[in-house]
């Protein structure tokens, strides 16, 4: 146990010390969330509130908002998450399969991803173990005060990400087919109304912002338009699970829903398999009628590890040849991201070339914008915005999104940052051409950085006449 924990501390000290040599720009969706955390809320247009909280508190106690203070709590949650696996584990399995848990926890590619680049699954994933530890000690021992824990976690979890609900439909999975596993009717009572109680600001945010969040998720995430089979959508969802586990221990958990099926995994095998499976069968679904992201069965990855190293027990090579696939993986990514135009495509683009330039693009429009003496800069698309938002914030400039002739709008920037139309004065616009219906639009300049994702994609400044 006690070298599963300093495992799990030197791989987390270790992605917290490549972070720094990070040479990647912040993603659109990692802009995102710090900018959420310059107006705090209870909710924001696509996710609950908490990594906007969370990235706040981290650079306002640095005083800084460079990458690294906005993706630092990633390696840290991500680290917290792994004890909280073995803690978890403890109340299901004996100690040297929660030791292994933790361990393959950390290793895991899907962990070694999430820990350089920030997202609600950072956040979202420690609450999830430490539910899955509540439970099944409420299992073990009834007590108002664990279901008080369950029921708290449960709570900040859904403040850090909806999947959080995924752990209910397990929970009710296991009180379902495992009748010696249930807990108390009281204890499930107890820790629904904390949870309730912890989640209801967002409730709240949502029924006061016309259920923002929930239209988004399932209009926008969920995209159900029609009944048409997505094959190759369901093959690549499930080669991103390999991918994210290791495909020695997918192999093993999947190898085991037959047996599940037939009733013959029976105790902590068959509790661990419904606090995991189902979720990836869920979102396989998804992906099969419509689409889905590979992160979206995150936290299958909860009760995952515990499960690989239970049934592996007897089957130890297999494990140490997948945690040391994992760790290679662990150690190569930070490397690769310190050095990121190392390694190239067949066509001589870097690897990571889509998280290169940004921060440029919006430098070079903000120093054509201010020669040309606006100080309100526009673009239409999240990902320009996002990135204006980010690099050009104290510079002076008004940065605004421009919002397009659809509704309900597009991004949270349109809702929150739309620019004023017809608009009062001469404004800057970045992109490939001006918008429509704007005469009158004048060519500034080219905006270009010689490299990364927006180089030689046409991008310009054009100056917006006043009532455009």
């Amino acid at each position: 146990m006690r070298a599963a924990v300093l495992f799990i501390a030197a791989v987390t000290l270790f992605r917290v010390v490549m972070l720094a040599f990070n040479g990647t720009d912040l993603f659109v969706d990692e802009v995102q969330y710090w900018a959420w955390g310059q107006n705090l809320d209870w909710g924001y247009f696509s996710k609950p509130p908490m990594i906007g909280w969370v990235i706040r508190t981290v650079t306002d106690i640095a005083g800084s908002d460079a990458p690294f203070w906005v993706r630092v709590a990633a390696p840290v949650f991500h680290g917290a998450a792994a004890l909280a696996v073995i803690w978890a584990a403890l109340a299901w399995v004996d100690r040297w399969v929660a030791a292994w848990a933790g361990a393959i926890y950390v290793a895991m590619p899907l962990v070694t991803i999430g820990s350089a680049l920030i997202s609600t699954d950072t956040m979202l994933l420690p609450f999830f173990a430490l539910a899955v530890g509540f439970y099944g000690r409420l299992i073990l021992t009834p007590s108002a005060m664990f279901a008080v824990g369950l029921g708290v976690c449960v709570g900040l979890g859904l403040m850090s990400k909806y999947a959080m609900i995924y752990f209910v439909l397990g929970a009710v999975l296991v009180w379902l087919l495992q009748p010696a596993q249930r807990i108390r009717l009281t204890d499930a009572a107890i820790a629904a109304v904390f949870a309730l109680a912890v989640f209801a600001p967002n409730i709240w945010w949502n029924i006061a912002n016309d259920g923002q969040t929930v239209r988004h998720i399932v209009e926008d995430n969920a995209a159900w338009n029609g009944f048409a089979l997505n094959w190759s959508g369901t093959a690549q969802f499930l080669a991103e699970q390999f991918l994210a586990f290791g495909p020695i221990l997918m192999g093993v958990v999947l190898y085991q829903l037959w047996p599940a099926l037939r009733g013959r995994l029976c105790g902590a095998a068959l509790s661990l398999s419904l606090l995991s499976v189902p979720i990836i069968l869920l979102v396989m679904g998804q992906a099969l009628i419509s689409r889905a992201y590979g992160n979206w069965a995150a936290t299958a990855y909860v009760a995952a590890p515990m499960l690989a190293a239970y049934l592996l027990q007897n089957r130890r090579g297999l494990l140490v040849v997948s945690m040391a696939i994992n760790l290679g993986i662990a150690v190569a990514l930070p490397v690769l991201l310190a050095f990121p135009t190392a390694v190239t495509d067949a066509k001589g683009k870097p690897l990571l070339n889509r998280y290169l330039g940004l921060d440029e693009v919006s430098q070079i429009a903000g120093d054509l914008a201010r020669a040309e003496g606006l100080d309100v800069i526009t673009t239409g698309g999240r990902a320009l915005t996002a990135d204006m938002l980010y690099t050009l914030d104290g510079s002076g400039l008004d940065v605004r999104a421009w919002v397009g002739t659809a509704q309900p709008v597009a991004s949270w920037y349109e809702a929150e940052f739309p620019i004023t139309r017809p608009t009062p004065r001469d404004a800057a616009y970045l992109g490939p051409r001006p918008p429509a219906k704007c005469d009158g639009a004048t060519r500034i300049g080219p905006v270009d950085p010689g490299f990364g994702y927006w180089s030689g994609r046409g991008l310009a400044l054009w100056r917006l006449p006043a009532g455009c």
